[in-house]
């Protein structure tokens, strides 16, 4: 199972899964099935244009999820879940289940308010999963909470930005209302694509906590070794930011990706 999943991150989401190949085999196969559930959670939003059928879909998901800490354990025929039921004596139920609460407000395309609302989002998605990936490597106490979640919101703010002309249209933008209402913008324009250089302007903040983000990563100096599988994919976030483009609706251009698989190769030998 730990293969098809594999198979699915090699494309979706290859920065995690490069970093996870460094891990050892037993805690590869806990990375990768981490790393399944959040795709899965985080494509709902994205499937349907039905809000009600992505409430299904992260309701299925809960519900699974809460099978595998029943007694006795229920484990569904999915390579997720089944990847899964090996990190229950790891990850508590309630963290698993966090993870996939977050993503309930990308269903009901609530705003974001100001950009303490999108830190929080990026705090329960990106951030929780980069804390319990370092449990599953066994280095959760390699770094400081400070180092963790900056390292979190490194991602998750970049990961956003990239990808804000899809989240503009489900309304779940990575910029805060009151951003928006300072520069003349709605959460109305930004579903049609309209105002880009009023939006381009709202969006500052973020970029801004993203860089933040990024350097506080950098300042913490070499990454520990254990902590490369779990976490090495956020040192990537400062290059994917340069290459944002000005314009907000526009798709940013991908990391090489040769580049990135030495770049990654690199870290994991030298923690830099």
């Amino acid at each position: 199972m730990t293969k098809e999943i594999g198979s699915l991150l090699q494309s979706a989401d290859p920065d995690r899964y490069l970093c996870a190949m460094f891990a050892h085999p037993t805690e590869r196969a806990g990375l990768l099935a981490l790393y399944g559930l959040n795709h899965e959670i985080g494509r709902a939003a994205d499937s349907s244009s039905e809000s009600l059928i992505g409430e299904m879909k992260l309701t299925w998901w809960r519900d699974a999820v809460a099978d595998l800490y029943a007694t006795p354990s229920n484990v569904r025929r999915h390579e997720v879940t089944e990847g899964l039921a090996a990190l229950a004596d790891r990850i508590d139920h309630a963290e698993l289940e966090a993870l996939i609460e977050a993503r309930f407000d990308d269903i009901s395309a609530r705003p974001f308010s100001n950009l303490d609302d999108v830190l929080a989002y990026v705090d329960n998605t990106s951030g929780l999963l980069a804390r319990l990936a370092l449990r599953i490597t066994g280095a959760q106490d390699s770094l400081d909470p400070e180092t963790v979640t900056a390292a979190g919101r490194a991602w998750g703010l970049t990961g956003l930005l990239r990808a804000f002309p899809r989240r503009a249209r489900i309304g779940r933008a990575p910029v805060g209302g009151d951003a928006l209402a300072q520069h003349e913008a709605t959460p109305a324009m930004l579903a049609q694509g309209l105002g880009s250089e009023k939006v381009a302007k709202a969006r500052h903040p973020v970029i801004d906590a993203a860089r933040a983000a990024c350097e506080v990563v950098k300042a913490a100096g070499p990454l520990p070794a254990e902590a490369v599988p779990a976490i090495g994919y956020c040192r990537l976030a400062g290059g994917y930011l340069r290459r944002l483009p000005s314009e907000p609706y526009a798709v940013g251009p991908d990391i090489n990706p040769l580049s990135r698989r030495l770049r990654l190769t690199w870290l994991a030998l030298s923690g830099r």
